[in-house]
C-alpha cells in the first residue's frame, strides 16, 4: 500500500469554513440542544431548590427542638423524679418559666414518649398556634406552643380541660398522640403527668378519639353530673383503642383532654384522661380513684371543693 504524501494529510485537516458549516443548523444532530435539555435544566434547578428548602426546614426543626430543650433546663423539671419521689414533691421552677413567658400555666410529661413541654394559655386559641414559648414565630416549621384552651380556667379547676399541641413531622410536640392509635403504643403511654403551680396530677388515659376538626367535642363544664357522665361514656364508646381498666363513666368527675391533628386538616386525635393520683395544693376531696380498707375502688368524691 502506498503511503500518503504530506499534501494528502493537509487536505484532510478541516478548514474554518468546514467548522462553520458543521455548526450551522442541520449540520450535526448531536450538537442540538432540544426541549429535553431545557427540561433537564429546569428539573436540576427544582432539585437543588428542594434540597435547599429541605435543609432550611430541617434546620428549623432543629432550632425548635433545641429551644424546648433549653426551656426544659430552665424549668428544672427532672422527669426521673416522677417515679422516685412522692408526686407532691416533684417540682417545676414556675418563677423561672413565668419570667420567660407569664402565660405559663402548667407542664405535661408522658413517659415513654417525647412529650415533655410547658403549657401556656393565651387570650384566644389562635396566638399560640404559631408563637412558641419564647414568643417567636417559626419559619417554615411552626412549632407554636402546647396550650390550654382559652375557654378553660388557668388554675385547672374546670370539670374538663383541653390542651392542644401540633403534630410535627419530626415527631415532636404532640405527634406521639397520633401514634397512640397503635394499641401497643397506647398501652405503654397510658400515664400522663400534669404539673401545675397549684399542684401535680398523675393522669391515666381512658380513651383515644379520632374526630373531625368540626366535631363539637370541646366542653369545659356540664350542667349536671348526668350530662357529664353521658359525655364521658360517649368518648369511651368512640375510642379507637381498647381500654379494659378504666373506671365507670359516672365515677369520673374531672377529666383532661390532649388534642392534636392527624396530619390531615380535617382530622384530630383527642386523648382523654382521668385523675389517677393528685397532690393539688388548696384542693380538698378525693380527686383520684379512692380505695376502701380492703383495697377496693370506691370512685371519686362528689364533694370536691376549693379551700380558701
Amino acid at each position: 500500500m502506498a503511503l500518503k504524501n504530506e499534501t494528502d494529510y493537509i487536505a484532510e485537516v478541516p478548514s474554518d469554513a468546514d467548522e462553520a458549516a458543521a455548526g450551522a443548523p442541520g449540520a450535526g444532530e448531536g450538537r442540538k440542544r432540544g426541549p429535553w435539555f431545557v427540561v433537564f435544566i429546569i428539573a436540576l434547578v427544582v432539585f437543588i431548590g428542594s434540597l435547599v428548602a429541605l435543609g432550611v426546614i430541617l434546620y428549623s426543626y432543629f432550632q425548635g427542638q433545641q429551644k424546648y430543650v433549653e426551656i426544659a433546663e430552665t424549668s428544672n423539671f427532672d422527669p426521673s423524679t416522677v417515679d422516685s419521689e412522692p408526686l407532691a414533691q416533684v417540682t417545676v421552677d414556675w418563677d423561672a418559666l413565668r419570667a420567660v413567658n407569664p402565660d405559663t400555666v402548667g407542664w405535661v410529661y408522658v413517659p415513654n414518649s417525647r412529650i415533655n413541654y410547658p403549657i401556656v394559655q393565651g387570650q384566644d386559641n389562635e396566638h399560640y398556634l404559631t408563637y412558641d414559648f419564647d414568643g417567636d414565630q417559626g419559619w417554615l416549621a411552626e412549632y407554636g406552643s402546647v396550650f390550654l384552651d382559652a375557654r378553660n380556667k388557668g388554675d385547672w379547676s374546670d370539670q374538663l380541660s383541653f390542651v392542644y399541641g401540633h403534630h410535627m413531622n419530626d415527631g415532636s410536640m404532640f405527634a406521639d398522640i397520633a401514634g397512640f392509635v397503635d394499641q401497643a403504643r397506647f398501652d405503654e403511654c397510658r400515664t400522663v403527668y400534669l404539673l401545675t403551680p397549684q399542684g401535680n396530677y398523675r393522669l391515666r388515659s381512658f380513651s383515644l378519639v379520632h374526630c373531625s376538626a368540626y366535631d363539637p367535642i370541646v366542653e369545659t363544664s356540664f350542667e349536671s353530673a348526668e350530662v357529664m357522665t353521658n359525655y364521658i361514656q360517649d368518648k369511651m364508646d368512640r375510642s379507637v383503642v381498647s381500654v379494659s381498666d378504666a373506671p365507670k363513666a359516672s365515677d369520673i368527675k374531672k377529666a383532661f383532654a390532649f388534642a392534636t391533628c392527624d396530619n390531615n386538616s380535617s382530622g384530630r386525635y383527642v386523648l382523654f384522661c382521668y385523675i389517677d393520683d393528685a397532690s393539688a395544693e388548696g384542693l380538698s376531696g378525693v380527686l383520684g380513684l379512692s380505695q376502701d380498707n380492703e383495697g377496693q375502688t370506691e370512685g371519686f368524691d362528689n364533694e370536691l371543693s376549693v379551700t380558701e
